[in-house]
């Protein structure tokens, strides 16, 4: 048993040396770092998955020749650990995406804390001066190519918006973020669990989720407070209020109303090409996500899906 732990670490360490390396060179976010350790974790407990991440560690900063790559693995091994243990102990699926957010904010934290001591700046600063940058040279490029004036002023509202919810929403934003990540993690981790005969507590089929309807009082609180903050000198706290209110619940009720796309996607067998084209789309066209979040908002009036009726059935013959 012991040479099938070592077997074990050091196989699913050397995955996370390669994907930490081959990450920083592509250029590609650590979506999947943790899940080797959290695997390890998971089958052969705390100790080992600490004793790997730093052997990775070691390993990582000696094959990319900086200690950046090894403080990343040891940074990213914090969600490796925490869900590795939660899983262990057998959580429920909310459970496990509340560890995995708590966790990937503290993974975030300290990669800002990591960023300032080094270079002694900020790294959120850095990233809004890195998206206005961006953005500006996106307009004088649509400038010098003649782009129509509506087009521009559209550019120059996004370029005001940038620093508002930078300053106002990034609580959201970081949340958002870390549950996405989450979700990844354990997705992933699922996939591979299930191969080895292993079940992970998961959450019912996308198709099929749902939310409140009065959930749509904070988003129209958000959005009024939101706007109101555009016209008059609102009060920070109000501001902060506000905007991730809108943020948040914006944002569910596009998963919500994509569920709801997706539902008759697969009602009327829709080839992947053409799903795989609307979500491109979706994430291009500015007026097709609103139209999919409101198809969330009204969902929870229409029950598009039946799934109300279809639940209020099932309670029925329970009883």
């Amino acid at each position: 048993m012991k040479t099938r732990s070592l077997t074990e670490g050091a196989m699913l360490g050397a995955i996370t040396v390669l994907i930490t390396i081959v990450g920083e060179y592509l250029g590609i976010p650590a979506l999947i770092v943790p899940v080797p350790l959290i695997l390890l974790v998971y089958r052969q407990g705390f100790q080992m998955g600490i004793l790997t991440a730093v052997a990775a560690a070691l390993i990582s900063s000696l094959v990319a020749g900086h200690v950046f790559s090894g403080l990343s693995i040891l940074i990213w091994g914090f969600v490796g650990v925490a869900v590795g243990m939660a899983l262990r102990e057998k959580f429920s699926f909310s459970k496990l995406m509340v560890v995995g957010v708590l966790s990937n904010l503290v993974v975030m934290a300290l990669n800002v804390l990591l960023y300032s001591l080094i270079f002694g700046e900020n790294l959120f600063n850095e990233m809004l001066g890195f998206m206005i940058e961006s953005m500006e040279r996106a307009m004088s490029i649509s400038e010098g190519l003649g782009v129509a004036g509506d087009a521009m002023a559209k550019y120059e509202r996004m370029l005001d918006a940038i620093p508002f919810i930078f300053k106002y929403g990034l609580p959201s934003l970081l949340v958002i973020y870390a549950l996405v990540m989450s979700y990844i993690n354990l997705l992933v981790t699922r996939l591979i669990l299930k191969r080895m005969g292993d079940e992970v507590p998961w959450i019912s089929p996308f198709v099929h989720w749902r939310i409140s309807s009065w959930y749509v009082i904070p988003l129209l609180a958000g959005m009024y407070l939101t706007a109101l903050a555009q016209m008059t000198d609102l009060t920070p706290w109000l501001k902060y209020l506000g905007l991730n209110m809108f943020i948040v619940f914006f944002y569910l009720y596009l998963v919500i109303g994509l569920a709801v796309v997706w539902h008759y996607f697969k009602r009327k067998n829709v080839a992947k090409f053409l799903r795989g084209l609307f979500l491109l789309l979706l994430f291009s066209i500015e007026p097709l996500v609103l139209v999919v979040a409101f198809l969330g908002v009204s969902d929870g009036l229409f029950d598009y899906r039946k799934l109300k009726a279809k639940s209020d059935m099932q309670i029925k013959m329970e009883e």
